[in-house]
């Protein structure tokens, strides 16, 4: 047994105007969404000039070190390249446990992100830079003695690569996590990984 009723027009419109801001808010949230994206993909441009030195660590610095003399009979171009994942240890427990802490304690600085980029992609500069000028000592030794230097001369480049990768790299992580919405976390991850080594590479 059913009664049916005439509708209630107050009723209607409470839903009509529900339904209404539901669609403005779904479609707010997805401008908001957005705008994060394409900001969080701005920041992470920042990496790409790092990434780009980086990239060179495992291609061009393996081949520089294949024309170089072993050290200790034992340390090749493929050995040395650990030299980077020892300089992120030792350099990573220095800045999280001493130098961050220090500068907060002492002189209340934290340091930007933006400033993380920079200090990044200097130390990559460095790295290539110092590559640069090991090129011109393989060329001169072998010019004047047919001979080979040794492989230890690339060690800076390894070193300052890591130390750089401290910064560059863990600011890109952070700016992609913290600074995007809780739904879009995984998105903006993923985005900060095409700035990391998609784009480098390209």
């Amino acid at each position: 047994y059913y009664i049916i009723t005439e509708p209630r027009h107050d009723v209607l419109l409470v839903c009509c105007s529900k339904q209404q801001q539901q669609q403005r808010s779904k479609s707010s949230n997805n401008d908001t969404t957005i705008l994060t994206l394409i900001t969080i993909f701005r920041i992470c441009l920042l990496i790409v000039p790092f990434c780009m030195a980086y990239s060179q660590m495992p291609t061009t610095l393996i081949v520089q070190g294949n024309v170089m003399n072993k050290a200790f009979g034992v340390i090749d171009a493929a050995t040395i390249n650990c030299l980077d994942a020892l300089s992120v240890l030792i350099f990573g427990a220095w800045t999280g446990s001493y130098l961050y802490p220090e500068l907060s304690r002492r002189y209340k600085i934290k340091i930007p992100t933006t400033y993380k980029f920079a200090i990044g992609s200097a130390l990559g500069a460095l790295s290539m830079g110092w590559a640069l000028i090991v090129d011109g000592l393989i060329r001169d030794e072998y010019a004047k003695t047919g001979g080979q230097i040794s492989i230890l001369w690339q060690a800076p480049s390894y070193i300052f690569i890591g130390f750089g990768e401290i910064f560059a790299v863990s600011a890109a992580y952070e700016a992609a996590f913290t600074a995007s919405p809780p739904q879009t976390k995984a998105l903006a991850s993923a985005v900060n990984i095409v700035c990391i080594g998609g784009i480098p590479n390209v």
